[in-house]
């Protein structure tokens, strides 16, 4: 029985129960991030990194703005301004954004009914539009079920967790409440993935703005807005080609007077899943960010003592996740706060049309070579949690694009990355 069977929501109610070499490592309290170069080095000093290993941290660290969100208004923020939500502002001659149906928009729909299906049947209950099928799929997901119990179980018995005492039937039972709502959520999910549907309005940067205000990074343009637009609903895969359609990137020009604020889509607004989020204002405050360990582009760090690299891991994860209350979730420019460990590959192959989403992708002749330039792939944006918003992800989106393609205004080529924990 391979661990990546057991379904998430057995592994936690298990892990709350029982601990595992007496506890389990609490989270660090999250801190404010580094305002300066003078501010970054005193924290890596604190941290025990050497003389050597801060210098080198230090001279690749980037200017970045935190973009802190407040609910406003819609009609008090300024036509072309910086916000989060509601409206975007566009020129007459354009539309709200609608992506067409997925390529594998059948088999991402097939995916959904069967995860809707799943609900349903691990609460013990027939799904009710299955029919005649509804009994056979309930009884075949119960022995699938009891399979990975019994490997679960092993699992934890290897570990030497004390099962005496307790309620494993309790354990491993699954809940049917909110079932129905969660399912309805996957089902709507699954129509709509396979025919034309509106992206949701996520962001909007005035970059003349913010390249007056400290952190901004110089890659970026100093003039111009940038819009983001992306599926919320679904959050399109980033390590699959097809997911290109899931997202838009505006760059635009057009002087305020010109601009006009788009009503929100209906379908967006009375959708089951996210899709619509709350008009928020939009302020910026400097940081200096730092290469994470989890990207490609920490190579440029090397050579570093393996000490250095832990106490940096360390120092890093007290920064907390883009996913924290108060945080500072949302970045424009700069290194990214990244969760895992492969944004910019995911983006240079998928982007490349060479699927990501297994480890012998990148194993090839053709993947290897594109690897590497990699690290060509730098940070635009990135958006996190924002609960005020509306937008309680469990995780960051990340948009990325190319040196080149940033320098040339190439915005059509930005990849986006969504990455949780």
């Amino acid at each position: 029985m391979r661990l990546k069977t057991v379904p998430i929501l057995l592994l936690s109610a298990i892990v709350s129960v029982f601990p595992v070499n007496g506890g389990f490592a609490q989270m660090t309290e999250t801190i404010q991030l580094p305002q300066s170069r003078d501010d970054l080095t005193s924290r890596l000093k604190h941290a025990g990194i050497s003389a050597g290993g801060i210098k080198s941290i230090v001279m690749f660290a980037k200017d970045a703005q935190v973009l802190d969100t407040a609910p406003d208004d819609e009609n008090r923020i300024a036509i072309g301004a910086s916000k989060f939500g509601g409206r975007p502002h566009l020129p007459d001659t354009m539309s709200w954004p609608v992506r067409p149906a997925y390529e594998d928009g059948a088999e991402m729909a097939r995916e959904l009914e069967t995860d809707a299906a799943n609900l349903y049947a691990d609460a013990g209950l027939v799904p009710p539009w299955m029919g005649e099928e509804g009994q056979a799929f309930l009884d075949a997901r119960k022995k699938f079920n009891a399979e990975v119990n019994a490997g679960t179980l092993a699992l934890f018995k290897e570990a030497d967790v004390d099962l005496k005492g307790v309620d494993l039937d309790k354990i491993f039972q699954r809940s049917s409440e909110g079932v129905k709502e969660a399912a309805d959520e996957l089902r709507a999910k699954a129509d709509a993935v396979a025919e034309p549907f509106p992206l949701t309005f996520i962001a909007q940067i005035d970059l003349e703005v913010m390249a007056q205000k400290p952190g901004f990074d110089a890659d970026l343009p100093e003039k111009g807005r940038l819009l983001f637009f992306y599926d919320l609903p679904q959050i399109p895969a980033g390590f699959k080609p097809q997911s290109r359609v899931g997202w838009q990137i505006i760059y635009d020009e057009t002087p305020p007077e010109k601009l006009k604020r788009l009503d929100v889509p209906s379908v967006l607004v009375d959708f089951t899943a996210m899709a619509a989020l709350h008009p928020m204002s939009m302020k910026s405050r400097a940081i200096v960010s730092t290469i994470p360990i989890a990207i490609t582009s920490w190579d440029i760090l090397q050579p570093a003592s393996g000490q250095d690299e832990q106490a940096y891991h360390e120092w890093l994860y007290s920064l907390g996740w883009p996913t924290e209350d108060g945080g500072g979730n949302h970045q424009l420019g700069g290194w990214p706060r990244a969760i895992q460990s492969s944004m910019q590959s995911q983006s240079q192959l998928a982007s490349n049309g060479i699927y990501a989403g297994t480890s012998d992708a990148y194993d090839t002749d053709a993947a290897k070579a594109l690897l590497t330039h990699a690290d060509d792939w730098q940070l635009v944006l990135q958006i996190g949690s924002d609960k005020a918003a509306g937008n309680d992800l469990p995780g960051a989106i990340y948009v990325l694009m190319k040196k080149d393609d940033l320098k040339n205004r190439h915005f059509e080529k930005a990849w986006v990355v969504y990455e949780q924990d």
